[in-house]
């Protein structure tokens, strides 16, 4: 193990348990986009091009989302350009099959999240958390493995307690403020 890979593996450490931390926030867009930002640095110091354009896509999505929802506007508008720009920036980075994959999780994910069914994107995520998986496997991220197969267990239960308890669940549900 080389130090730049133990150096983006902290990187990874960071991103993870930012995002352990919004799943616990009422708003949790601002704190996706500085995961979203360590999880950059980890891919871009790994070399994975795919998914570091991927995340910095995730980190403009985040911030349209934040934006759409302080307006309260439901425009599609920013969905199709977001979609249209994955699918070119997917075709121009492809190197092998797996290089896909980050371009797949992302689409689900972003479709799913765009008009928030809480069912439909926690079953989205459960998808896209596979592709994550296979990918992080692929290009060696001990750590992103290790996230992305937690996160997976995870929303694995987010779907049952949902199925069970529906938004009943959500009367004793204290998240941490802002």
């Amino acid at each position: 193990m080389t130090v730049t890979y133990i150096i983006s593996q902290i990187f990874a450490l960071i991103s993870f348990i930012l995002s352990l931390v919004a799943y616990y926030r009422i708003k949790k867009e601002k704190t996706m986009v500085v995961s979203n930002i360590f999880n950059l640095i980890h891919y871009v110091i790994l070399g994975a091009t795919t998914w570091y354009i991927t995340k910095i896509l995730a980190i403009l999505r985040d911030s349209f989302i934040v934006l759409k929802e302080k307006k309260k506007r439901n425009s599609n508008i920013f969905l199709l350009i977001f979609v249209v720009v994955y699918i070119i920036v997917g075709v121009m980075n492809y190197d092998n099959y797996y290089s896909l994959l980050p371009l797949a999780a992302a689409l689900i994910y972003i479709i799913s999240i765009w008009n928030w069914d809480e069912l439909v994107v926690k079953k989205s995520a459960f998808l896209s958390y596979f592709l994550r998986l296979i990918y992080n496997i692929c290009i060696g991220s001990i750590v992103a493995t290790i996230a992305t197969i937690v996160s997976i267990i995870s929303a694995f239960i987010a779907i049952i307690q949902y199925k069970k308890f529906g938004k009943n669940r959500m009367k004793n549900y204290k998240p941490l403020p802002k």
